[in-house]
């Protein structure tokens, strides 16, 4: 009987690995992409021992999760367990990794990193790309110009790299502007209107112009290069002068508080606070004045002036002479004697001019009053005109005629205010034949 017993037992022992085999379960795992490798998780001492590439079959133990996890470079692992007592109607089963990882480093260190739209840190990131989708990263950091990636991985398309490494180099000021409207203008090409960024690429300087129509534009140069100062994260442009853009008749000379700025056309700049005068001049037409100011009690200033010059009608009165302001000589004939010469050179000059300022036969000098002809309602055009006779030489007798010319600088001034007037190399009608009929005379 004893030997029964021990014979049953021993057929028990037999049967029992061929019933344990029976109930193992075995599956099938396959990795995508195919090229990862798939491990498995040890319990007891949380290593991971290769089971396969791309695909591995895996008996399920029952006292163990049965953990693996797929790895490959540039992605994010995944992990699943696999509990025995689970039915498993597959017995294949394909793990997918679907998440890209890029290993981003950023410089300047404290450069912040965003991923779409949000801080995640600075330095060094992981940043997870799902497949089917797009991930945005930004560099951004004050004063430099931000650079921005985008990632995006299609299966079977193109990857976001492995590793990508994003340096700050160009700069990046933060320009605002005064008054509204100013635009900013580097090397011909526009920047913007009002407040825009300014971007200096590395090794570079850049000027930057903020300008607006009738008023004086500002430029500040910023250089992005080793051994020079580094441009501020932000900068102000104060337009302050006014400019008028003068527009006057061909051939026309434009002054500038009497100095002569250009012909035609000019862009007066009046200073902030101060005030600039303007003439223009042309010949047969009257002088045109103007005073622009930039000041807070004052009338703002055109944008354009253009001018147009009144005619001068003292032009139609006169004649340009080379004998206006220069001395001319007179030589009276043999048959003259000296008194002779001398009342007719005087009555000649009297039959011109009313009044004799001065008349002293004896040293042959003579000089007569101005004489006036004005034109236009405030005097805008004053000639005076003089006579000046003296005696030059005595042997042969000679006597040098000066007829003096001379127009008013500005309206409405004093004919007596010598300092406002000028030479005029015209002659009034009424003149222009005094010494012609002197030497005529006196042959």
């Amino acid at each position: 009987m004893r030997y029964v017993i021990a014979g049953a037992a021993f057929a028990l022992s037999l049967a029992a690995p061929a019933q344990a085999q029976f109930f193992s379960t075995t599956i099938t795992l396959v990795a995508d992409p195919a090229t990862a490798t798939i491990y498995r998780l040890k319990v007891q001492d949380n290593s991971l021992v290769a089971i396969g590439t791309g695909n591995a079959k895996m008996k399920l133990d029952k006292d163990d999760p049965n953990t693996i996890v797929v790895r490959q470079d540039g992605f994010r692992d995944v992990k699943r367990s696999f509990p025995k007592d689970a039915e498993y109607k597959d017995k294949t089963f394909t793990i997918a990794l679907t998440k890209r990882v890029v290993q981003l480093t950023a410089l300047p260190y404290d450069a912040r990193i965003l991923v779409n739209g949000e801080p995640k840190g600075t330095r060094a990131l992981e940043v997870d790309v799902e497949a089917g989708q797009t991930t945005t990263i930004e560099v951004t950091k004050s004063g430099f110009a931000t650079i921005k990636r985008v990632y995006r991985w299609e299966k079977g398309g193109d990857m976001p790299p492995i590793q990508d490494r994003i340096e700050l180099l160009d700069r990046k000021v933060s320009v605002t502007t005064f008054p509204e409207g100013v635009e900013l203008v580097s090397a011909d090409a526009k920047v913007g209107d009002g407040d825009a960024d300014f971007i200096i690429k590395r090794g570079t300087c850049a000027k930057l112009t903020a300008r607006k129509a009738g008023w004086i534009a500002e430029t500040h140069e910023y250089c992005n290069k080793d051994g020079q100062s580094e441009p501020l994260p932000a900068d102000r442009f104060v337009l302050k002068g006014r400019v008028v853009n003068v527009s006057a008749p061909s051939g026309a000379r434009i002054f500038v508080n009497n100095k002569q700025a250009g012909v035609g056309s000019f862009a007066v700049q009046v200073p902030d606070g101060g005030c600039v005068k303007v003439k223009v001049e042309q010949s047969g037409f009257l002088t045109y004045d103007r005073e622009y100011c930039a000041q807070a009690n004052a009338p703002v200033p055109p944008l354009e002036d253009n001018v147009t010059l009144k005619q001068d009608d003292s032009f139609a009165a006169s004649v340009a002479s080379d004998q206006a302001n220069v001395n001319v000589t007179v030589e009276p004939g043999a048959k003259f004697k000296e008194e002779q010469a001398w009342k007719l050179l005087s009555s000649i000059v009297l039959t011109y001019f009313d009044v004799l300022e001065n008349s002293d036969s004896q040293t042959g000098y003579l000089r007569t009053a101005w004489q006036i002809k004005s034109w236009g309602d405030n005097n805008e055009v004053v000639i005076r005109t003089r006579i000046i006779v003296k005696r030059s030489n005595d042997s042969p007798l000679r006597y040098s005629v000066k007829i003096v010319s001379e127009r008013n600088k500005s309206a409405g001034v004093s004919v007596k205010e010598d300092e406002n007037f000028m030479p005029w190399d015209r002659l009034l009608n009424t003149y222009k034949d005094v010494i012609s009929e002197a030497q005529s005379r006196l042959k």
